[in-house]
C-alpha cells in the first residue's frame, strides 16, 4: 500500500510540474504576440491620410489658382471700366 500511495503521489508531482512548465509556455506565448503586435504596428490607415490629405491639398492648390487667375481678370475689368468712365468723350 504504501508503494502504491508513493507512486501517486510522485505522479502528482510530476503533473504538477508539467502544468507549471505549460502554463510558463503559455505565458511565454501571449507576452511573444503582444510584443509582435507592438513592434510591427499596421501603417496602412496613416499612409491612407497622408495620400488623402496631399489630393486635398492639391486640388485645393487648383482652386486658389484659378480664384487668382478670376480675381486678375476682375480687377482688369474694373480697370477698364474706369477707364471708360474716365473719358469725356463718352459723356
Amino acid at each position: 500500500m504504501k508503494k502504491i500511495t508513493d507512486n501517486l503521489a510522485s505522479i502528482a508531482a510530476l503533473i504538477g510540474v508539467l502544468g507549471a512548465i505549460g502554463a510558463g509556455f503559455i505565458k511565454y506565448g501571449e507576452v511573444i504576440q503582444k510584443l509582435d503586435a507592438i513592434s510591427t504596428p499596421d501603417l496602412s490607415p496613416i499612409y491612407k491620410d497622408i495620400k488623402e490629405n496631399a489630393s486635398i491639398a492639391a486640388s485645393q492648390n487648383t482652386k486658389i489658382a484659378v480664384l487668382e487667375k478670376t480675381i486678375k481678370i476682375l480687377e482688369l475689368e474694373i480697370k477698364e471700366f474706369k477707364t471708360k468712365n474716365n473719358n469725356p468723350l463718352l459723356n
